[in-house]
């Protein structure tokens, strides 16, 4: 199912194609090559560039089920793989186990369980919603981890750009029920050898 799935995924635009991992033949090395070709040919075009690295916080646990076979049902998929994903999806229970407790099962409404090899393809299909286009950039992602890229004649101008974009990412996220984790945001500015210009000391406004 997973083989299928990633099949229709590819084929019928269920997948961002600047998404890697969690897909066959696509691992962190093609990431990380991506990313580094881009910036190497966004500097030779614009000068500066610089990137925001965000990390979804809990993005297994979030996955909504409606939301994620709204998806599946727009595209057009296969009503059996459909179906299919909307029984794994749902119906499931769990229960924590403390030392003297009780095995009492709660209902799980919401996520994917994390050691299915199916769970980061619907996880990367529920979040392709996140990957918004930036001119002269690029947003990339490696299955929770998405690179916002932009490139322009100064670091400060690529800053102010960047946080326009993270605001409608952050915004489009909100209403996905998805949110990054401030401790692993991360801002480079990308320089190269012959840059003589001061490091910029301007800063990225993440939730306050």
């Amino acid at each position: 199912m997973n083989g299928r799935l990633s099949c229709v995924g590819r084929v019928m635009g269920l997948i961002n194609p600047h998404q890697c991992g969690s897909l066959a033949g696509l691992s962190v090395a093609d990431a990380w090559i991506t990313l580094s070709y881009e910036v190497r040919t966004l500097q030779m075009e614009k000068g500066k560039v610089s990137s925001l690295i965000l990390d979804i916080k809990g993005g297994f646990d979030n996955v909504n089920p409606s939301a994620l076979l709204g998806i599946l049902s727009a595209k057009g998929v296969n009503p059996y793989l459909a179906s299919w994903t909307r029984s794994f999806l749902t119906g499931r229970s769990c229960y924590l186990l403390f030392q003297g407790s009780s095995k009492v099962f709660s209902p799980v409404s919401v996520g994917t369980p994390q050691d299915s090899p199916v769970s980061p393809l619907l996880f990367v299909i529920d979040v392709s919603r996140l990957h918004i286009e930036i001119p002269y950039g690029l947003t990339l992602s490696y299955v929770d981890e998405f690179a916002l890229t932009a490139s322009s004649a100064s670091y400060l101008r690529n800053i102010q750009i960047l946080q326009r974009h993270y605001d409608l990412v952050n915004a489009r996220g909100s209403r996905l029920g998805v949110s990054f984790s401030i401790p692993k945001t991360e801002l480079i500015d990308w320089r190269t050898n012959r840059d003589r210009d001061p490091p910029s000391h301007a800063l990225i406004h993440v939730d306050g």
